[in-house]
């Protein structure tokens, strides 16, 4: 069971981001690169503070 890490919640939704109209772009000055870039990330929403989680779906490719 996932909870969230912010404020301890078990009301956690999985859930995908889209991105649609207006949004500002903030340059990062290092790049991290995920090899393979297939890899597949889960995001979970809470619905009690709305902390956005990622995960990915086999952390032992990161190694």
């Amino acid at each position: 069971m996932k909870i969230c890490s912010v404020c301890k919640s078990e009301d956690i939704k999985e859930i995908e981001i889209v991105t649609k109209g207006a949004f500002t772009a903030i340059e990062i000055p290092k790049k991290i690169e995920v090899s393979p870039k297939s890899l597949k990330i889960k995001k979970y929403l809470c619905l009690n503070c709305g902390h956005i989680s990622l995960y990915a779906e086999d952390f032992a490719k990161f190694k």
